[in-house]
């Protein structure tokens, strides 16, 4: 039997009613499961900081109430903002959700809530497309982009067969995507709005689902076509922080200088009501006139994914981008164009030495990265990693069995009580994991410590050089001054912070307007990040004794061959390879 008439099979076991046709004045309420709140990527702290009660909005639900037919009636509830609408759920035909994988046991509950009220449910998202199996019990799961996988469902649909598993492997072009749904929100309870103006990257980091979902050449809108969305904004009354979601904004450099260009001039006509943020590869900091356009054009914030401080990690896992140049010379220049750095970094890799825990702490104080967010690898399902620990027979499945025969049928669930920086090793390690543990531990508690993040928002500060040309209206400087009060009171409060607060207050205020209003929104993500590194040092510590002392599997692969009885054999993830692990590089 194929997995798309399994899935049909399994929604037909609840069967749902629904109209005959997608053509009709179908109600459809579009359901945004929980994001975990316990996340070191989930500023909720942030957000209630202002008023506000999440980060950011679902794109993707309003891009797909975009896609969905004129005649559709649609009603978003997420359930990170509100309760759900229990009179809107019984009232509705279809009920549309999905998500990634931390959102997972969210989107599982609605499925299994959908089956027991009779309530036809149709899901989507990156962990569907990656998992469908996981997602069997669904009427519909509607896998990839839903400019190429909607079509597809609605056309079944018409023809009789609306359930089951609908599938392209069609990258669509997004010059043809409609403006999201951004009048189905309230901007009130959102941090920032989210808006994408491109989709894939060109580069090939073994790890990395990216590529796997959205391919490894860039789709850019066109700049007429993304300055409307902008513009759809602006008419709705939203102004502030824009973060671009895409998944590596200048993976196509080409397209995206006119679409700055164009965004410049739409700035100027309408008296600059945005600031933006996105998420960039670190040659970003190789291009001066792009930075310099950036910086025209309102950036203030970028993503890095720096991974690792080590040259040989990065190589090993095929992001030679990152060693190009040092990579505190390239974070300084970023500075220097008054764009603030947050980063991702990675620990658990092959090639990680004894003491990791030791240089990258240097490195995160002396690059002054403030939002530093450091966990460890994980080999998330149809990557180049997780296909080479198959074939090395190193993967352990989510019931922390270790898969010893190399076996393919591997799934990732997602532990709704687990945070999901922590959650990764989800296979046999290199070196003793419990060394990766302690190691993250000590990162961790060193550099979120009060003292040592409150002196990387100094040291920033001064190096930054912001140019700004945007002026608050009064919707956004109360949302702003409701956060400086109590960022103020909270930081004065409590006596570990207060000292570094007031320092970092006065040294700031002496910087002029626009620095102290850049420290002080930084130290008020401290909020978020103490309450979350209390969180993630007690997990932790429950990890390190599972690991010690309960767990089944091997805690290195030393010890898978000697349990196997086999030579130590690995592959380069390069080019697949198999190498002795006594020359790979970093086996210990």
């Amino acid at each position: 039997m194929s997995d798309s008439e399994a899935l049909h099979d399994a929604a037909l076991a609840g069967l749902g009613h629904l109209p005959e046709s997608p053509d009709g004045p179908i109600r459809c309420l579009l359901v945004q499961p929980c994001f975990e709140s316990t996340n070191y990527w989930n500023f909720v702290e942030s957000a209630r900081a202002i008023g506000a009660k999440a980060t950011a909005p679902p794109l993707g639900l309003m891009t797909v109430a975009a896609l969905l037919p004129e005649t559709w009636q649609f009603e978003l509830c997420d359930l990170n903002v509100r309760p759900l609408d229990e009179e809107a759920w019984r009232n509705a035909d279809v009920i549309c959700t999905g998500g990634m994988l931390p959102q997972q046991p969210g989107v599982l509950k609605l499925i299994e809530k959908a089956k027991a009220d009779g309530k036809f449910i149709a899901v989507g998202g990156p962990d569907p497309t990656s998992q469908p199996h996981i997602y069997e019990h669904a009427d519909a799961v509607v896998t990839g982009e839903g400019e190429a996988t909607i079509p597809i469902w609605l056309d079944s649909w018409r023809d009789g067969n609306p359930r089951g598993l609908f599938q392209s492997e069609r990258k669509p072009d997004v010059t043809k995507t409609p403006t999201p749904r951004f009048d189905l929100i309230s901007f009130d309870d959102y941090l920032h709005v989210g808006v994408q103006s491109s989709r894939g990257c060109p580069y090939n980091c073994e790890f990395c689902d990216i590529i796997e979902l959205f391919g490894r050449v860039p789709r850019v809108k066109t700049p007429q076509q993304f300055v409307a969305e902008l513009q759809t904004l602006y008419d709705l009354g939203y102004r502030g922080w824009v973060d671009f979601t895409d998944d590596n904004f200048i993976g196509n450099r080409k397209l995206i200088r006119p679409l700055l260009e164009a965004i410049k001039t739409w700035n100027e006509e309408h008296n600059y009501p945005f600031v933006f943020s996105t998420e960039a590869s670190i040659n970003l900091a190789d291009d001066t006139d792009l930075m310099k356009l950036m910086r025209e054009v309102q950036f203030r914030y970028v993503f890095l994914g720096i991974e690792s401080p080590d040259e040989e990690t990065l190589i090993h896992t095929q992001k030679r981008i990152n060693t190009v140049q040092p990579i505190i010379q390239r974070v300084r220049t970023i500075y220097d164009h008054g764009i603030s750095i947050a980063a991702g970094l990675i620990i658990g890799f092959d090639t990680d030495k004894p003491g990791t825990d030791g240089p990258m702490i240097r490195f995160i104080q002396e690059s002054g990265i403030a939002l530093s967010m450091v966990g460890l690898l994980s080999a998330l399902p149809n990557t180049q990693l997780t296909r080479r620990l198959a074939r090395e027979r190193r993967l352990i499945d989510s019931n922390h069995q270790w898969l010893s025969d190399g076996s393919a049928d591997y799934e990732l669930r997602s532990n709704e009580s687990k945070d999901q920086t922590i959650s990764g090793l989800n296979f046999v390690t290199q070196r003793d994991r419990l060394e990766i543990y302690q190691e993250l531990r000590t990162i961790i508690a060193t550099v979120y410590s009060p003292k040592a993040f409150m002196d990387r928002v100094l040291d920033t500060t001064r190096r930054i050089k912001i140019v700004n040309k945007h002026v608050p209206n009064g919707w956004e400087f109360r949302r702003m001054f409701r956060g400086f009060r109590t960022i103020a009171w909270r930081l004065l409060s409590d006596r570990s912070t207060r000292w570094l607060y007031l320092r970092n207050f006065f040294r700031a205020a002496l910087m002029g307007p626009t620095k102290f209003e850049y420290a002080h929104t930084l130290m008020g993500s401290y909020l978020h990040f103490h309450g979350q590194t209390e969180k993630m040092l007690d997990a932790l510590d429950v990890s390190i004794d599972f690991a010690e002392n309960h767990a089944a599997y091997p805690r290195s692969v030393q010890e898978m061959h000697r349990r196997l009885g086999t030579l130590p054999v690995v592959e380069s993830p390069a080019d697949a390879s198999p190498v002795s692990a006594t020359s790979h590089a970093g086996s210990t």
